[in-house]
């Protein structure tokens, strides 16, 4: 009985992560932005790869075909536009009712305003989403990051050079998302040439298959999702949920504006004993 319940709770709970380096302030680095993330989600829950939208192929995501989600997205990148915009779930009682999450990233990488002006007309339709984290990018020779939370209503611009954001407020990381940062900047400081990418992708696929557990963790205790050992992970994985990281998701934008993005993420239908994973590789230039 416990088991069950805490897998129905789960269900209100999609874990996410995000980490990502600016190096334009490091003259020895060849990159303006590298990005790295996972997406959590149930196993059998249908999308699309990565790949040029239908709709619009300036846009290079993947795609939610859950029935009711309208081909959202998790994330998207638009280099015509030069933006890129990605969701982290916050884990709290979900609301039946309430407007569609993906809408927030594909809505974001079609439109020309910046995050600031999309958030203020956005404004009164995310607050009738269930809680998340948007995070932006706004690329070009000094990119911009900047993170807007429903639950506080709060729009964040980040200065500095690593960041790691997770499934809680930005301003209090889980202790995963902050393990990972640090691993990122030991990566991205010994990896920083174009030369070296092929190094510098397969050291960034290996932080974001990490099952190093990060537990205890106060902050993931406080959102109470379940099973909280099973989540502190930068890979989550739970067989007997059909739940856990599908996809990984690499950006490379380099000084110059050469644009490398590439995913592997698990084919369906997933056998957890054999699991497919097909790499989408995609560049251009801003």
């Amino acid at each position: 009985m416990l088991k069950s319940v805490s897998w129905r709770l789960l269900n209100n709970r999609n874990m996410c992560i995000l980490f990502m380096h600016l190096g334009i302030s490091d003259p020895g680095s060849d990159y303006s932005l590298i990005l790295a993330a996972n997406r959590d989600e149930w196993y059998d829950r249908p999308s699309k790869n990565l790949a040029p939208w239908e709709d619009d192929e300036d846009i290079i995501g993947g795609r939610d075909l859950q029935p009711g989600c309208y081909g959202g997205t998790w994330m998207a990148i638009c280099p015509k536009r030069k933006r890129i915009g990605a969701l982290l779930n916050l884990p709290t009682t979900k609301n039946p009712i309430a407007k569609t999450r993906g809408k927030i990233v594909q809505d974001y990488v079609k439109s020309t305003i910046s995050t600031t002006d999309y958030i203020n007309s956005m404004r009164d339709y995310l607050q009738e989403c269930n809680d998340f984290v948007f995070v932006s990018v706004e690329l070009g020779e000094n990119p911009v990051i900047q993170t807007y939370c429903n639950e506080n209503d709060k729009l964040s611009t980040w200065p500095g050079c690593y960041f790691g954001f997770s499934n809680s407020l930005p301003e209090q990381p889980l202790k995963k998302a902050i393990a990972g940062k640090e691993r990122m900047q030991d990566i991205c400081s010994g990896s920083k040439k174009i030369t070296e990418k092929d190094k510098l992708i397969g050291e960034l696929l290996a932080m974001l298959k990490s099952e190093q557990r990060h537990y205890p963790d106060p902050e993931l205790d406080a959102r109470r999702p379940y099973p909280l050992e099973s989540l502190s992970s930068i890979f989550v994985r739970i067989p007997e949920a059909r739940y856990g990281t599908r996809t990984h998701t690499i950006i490379l934008v380099t000084k110059t504006g050469h644009v490398d993005v590439i995913e592997q993420t698990m084919q369906s239908p997933i056998d957890l004993n054999n699991p497919i994973w097909k790499k989408s590789e995609y560049e251009f230039q801003l």
